[in-house]
């Protein structure tokens, strides 16, 4: 893995002989939760660990599904796809939702989202994905990064549930959008 530099605190890293060319579907792995010395999930109890995974695991499969097939059995057009939840910061919601409705909360929130930041009082996901070939099970992708929903997504500022599922839609939609890139090049 190395630092990306277009996205901060990411890191990223591409199989020099990955040929995303010939890849048109995806087996999606359940999303895992890391339960490490350094996950990152505050207090939340095994139950909320859970529950945080199958949002994310949702959205990103919407997400990815929307332009390649999901499927079930490895092929050789077909990439395995395992995200792991790393952790999650809570929003604290209510308050989060008037940061984006008074006029300095609005001020501040411009500012943080023209910085590539989430909005204020609210959290976000950090998460792994590798990306393997689905018959030899090489590794041709991965990446760490922490995602947070748009800063004037006001949906997501209504409770951490809400927040994980805006971050987990937004981590599907840039791999998604990642993957079709790399099938163009």
């Amino acid at each position: 893995l190395k630092p990306n530099p277009s996205i901060a605190g990411a890191w990223i890293y591409r199989s020099p002989q990955a040929n995303f060319a010939k890849y048109h579907a995806v087996i999606f792995d359940d999303v895992a939760v890391y339960n490490g010395p350094d996950a990152n999930f505050g207090d939340a109890s095994a139950a909320d660990r859970q529950r945080y995974a199958r949002l994310v695991d949702q959205e990103m499969r919407r997400m990815i599904g929307e332009r390649f097939r999901l499927v079930s059995e490895p092929g050789p057009d077909v990439v395995r796809i395992h995200p792991i939840l790393i952790g999650v910061r809570r929003t604290v919601g209510g308050a989060a939702t008037v940061t984006r409705v008074i006029p300095m909360g609005m001020a501040i929130n411009t500012m943080r989202g023209l910085a590539g930041s989430g909005g204020t009082m609210t959290g976000g996901i950090e998460l792994a994905v590798e990306v393997f070939d689905s018959l030899s099970n090489e590794l041709l992708a991965g990446a760490v990064r922490q995602v947070t929903p748009g800063g004037f997504d006001i949906q997501a500022t209504l409770s951490t549930d809400k927040t994980v599922q805006a971050a987990g839609a937004a981590a599907g939609r840039a791999l998604r959008d990642a993957m079709e890139r790399e099938k163009k090049e």
